[in-house]
């Protein structure tokens, strides 16, 4: 007697086929969706990035500890 079934083997990979490209899928949308924010973002003004609540990048802020 086989540990294994066959006969539910080559459903089982095509559903783990299935899931891994929709898996993919989903990861390539988000990091598009991810890059096209960015980019929006970066063709902002200091000025506009300020009043929406983006950080200081250069590191003035006095609130947070040194190390």
């Amino acid at each position: 007697m086989s540990f294994f079934s066959l006969e539910h083997s080559p459903r089982s990979g095509r559903s783990v086929l299935a899931a891994s490209l929709i898996g993919l899928r989903a990861r390539t949308v988000a990091s598009w969706k991810r890059h096209r924010a960015e980019k929006a973002l970066a063709g902002l003004s200091y000025e506009t990035l300020k009043d929406i609540g983006f950080p200081v990048a250069d590191g003035s802020n006095k609130n947070t500890p040194t190390r």
